[in-house]
């Protein structure tokens, strides 16, 4: 098949994704999706099993990953998660809960490389998926032994859990954020809140200056910076003799850099490439479907269910009693929690829908909008953009063959 002929066999895929995730405002998410279309594509033999690779993707994702990481890294500002610091406690300690839980469990259901993947998965994002699966990779590659799952199956679990949990998330998150709206709600009409007119600003002016000179500013200069930032997280990994994960470090270094104002907030925003970077590293976690049977399957089952349910119960455990002892109402520690299945922009889309349906006019929308968004999409940054990329990057090396 001619490359330019898989490519947009691959564009499509994306397309039919985003349009019925659109459809379902945002219930059913483009991953899963893309999963399906994907699996019985490959499984009927309708799509090519080398249709990913001939698409070229791959190879372009496989080398932008790390750039990536940093730019996630360059949306966190220091001074938001310290204006957000009850949020991003009850985020990272309900991330860090779950992971020992879940991983301490799943050893002793299932084998280590298992819990790894599986624990990975339910506490993290896209990234968090790559990194196991690169890990799979390298086993397979060894000839070493993937353990209860051969490696094709260990690199396709993750994937199929990090889709389940979506759908998961979404249900439970929007049921808790109506019952916080609804809270609001009541409190505004109490006296005890107020609206305020403001607009809100992604970053202040101030926030985009650069130190660096123009010529480093440009798309190019700025995919160039980028680029040698994910280098030196490499040799800093190496100093370390791979103890402390690439991916970890390429990210502590993007907050750092943005800090210091060597990068600009939201990095690649400024070189219109982010949509292409993020298909192509989505695009690398499908390639193991391409080997799969749909009878393999079977094996999948016990362990996808078991963190499904078991992850909802870390986390309503954990950030509950957390988000309380911060004075959170448990609603809103429920909801900062359960982040950990989705992230941003559900974040976003949930808590509108939540204000639009429980408000019964624009300002108790805006009054809701204004006591809940800021602390959702913080919620989403500190649990899956920071938190399960440095404890999956952890766990991954746990993994054996």
């Amino acid at each position: 098949m001619p490359p330019v002929v898989a490519f947009g066999i691959v564009m499509l895929v994306w397309t039919i994704g985003e349009l019925v995730s659109k459809k379902t405002k945002a219930l059913i998410s483009m991953m899963l999706v893309a999963s399906i279309i994907f699996l019985v594509g490959f499984a009927t033999d309708i799509l090519p099993h080398d249709l990913i690779l001939n698409s070229g993707l791959l190879n372009l994702g496989n080398a932008v990953i790390g750039i990536i990481i940093v730019h996630l890294g360059t949306m966190m500002s220091i001074e938001d998660l310290k204006a957000q610091w009850r949020t991003f406690l009850i985020g990272v300690v309900t991330v860090v809960v779950m992971t020992v839980i879940l991983l301490l469990v799943g050893m002793q259901l299932f084998d280590t490389n298992v819990a790894v993947a599986g624990t990975a998965s339910i506490t993290g994002g896209t990234l968090s998926i790559l990194m196991v699966q690169e890990e799979a990779s390298r086993i397979l590659a060894e000839g070493g032994d993937a353990g209860m799952l051969s490696g094709y199956l260990l690199a396709v679990f993750p994937l199929l859990v990090l889709n389940m949990k979506n759908l998961v998330g979404f249900l439970v998150t929007a049921n808790i954020l109506k019952k916080e709206a609804r809270r609001v709600q009541t409190e505004y009409r109490k006296g005890n809140l107020e609206f305020y007119e403001k607009e809100v600003e992604e970053n202040t002016k101030e926030d985009r200056i650069s130190i660096l000179p123009d010529f480093l500013q440009t798309a190019y200069g700025t995919l160039f910076l980028l680029a040698m930032t994910v280098y030196v997280a490499m040799i800093i990994s190496d100093w370390t003799q791979g103890n402390v994960n690439t991916f970890v470090i390429a990210l502590l270094l993007g907050i750092i850099l943005r800090h210091f104002k060597i990068l600009k907030p939201n990095a690649l925003s400024t070189t219109d490439t982010f949509g292409l970077l993020m298909v192509s590293i989505m695009v690398i976690a499908f390639g193991p479907l391409a080997d799969i049977v749909p009878s393999d399957l079977v094996a999948l089952i016990w362990p996808i269910c078991f963190y499904l349910v078991a992850g909802v119960l870390a986390i309503f455990i954990s950030s509950y009693f957390i988000g309380k002892s911060v004075g959170y109402s448990g609603p809103l520690s429920l909801a900062v929690g359960m982040t950990t299945f989705f992230g941003f922009p559900g974040t976003m889309v949930l808590t509108k829908e939540a204000a639009e349906a429980v408000g019964e006019s624009p300002e108790e929308i805006a009054v809701i909008e204004q006591n809940i968004l800021p602390i959702m999409v913080t919620a989403g940054f500190s649990t899956v953009t920071i938190t399960s990329v440095i404890t999956g990057g952890i766990i991954v090396g746990f993994m054996i063959g």
